[in-house]
């Protein structure tokens, strides 16, 4: 399994949120984030595995939706409390 904190992230203040389009528990996740940048200096992008090759979209597949922050993974389901804390 890759280590998703060694892969380079194009800029480590941007978080990854994986999903996938019609994941109901993604857009949940979306929504807490959301809530959490009302309060928070959180900036983040979707990312479908989907669009991913092969090996990364089969190590997300049963675990979506995840947060990946440069040093942290959380794993839903998780809170806005728990966002939070990661900024």
């Amino acid at each position: 399994m890759t280590n998703i904190h060694e892969q380079i992230m194009p800029d480590p203040t941007t978080w990854r949120l994986y999903g996938t389009v019609g994941c109901h528990l993604c857009e949940i996740a979306e929504s807490l984030l959301l809530q959490a940048q009302a309060v928070a200096d959180i900036r983040w992008q979707s990312i479908d595995i989907a669009e991913l090759p092969e090996q990364e979209m089969l190590e997300f597949a049963d675990k979506i939706p995840v947060l990946v922050t440069a040093t942290k993974t959380l794993y839903y389901p998780f809170s806005i409390m728990d966002i939070i804390a990661l900024s």
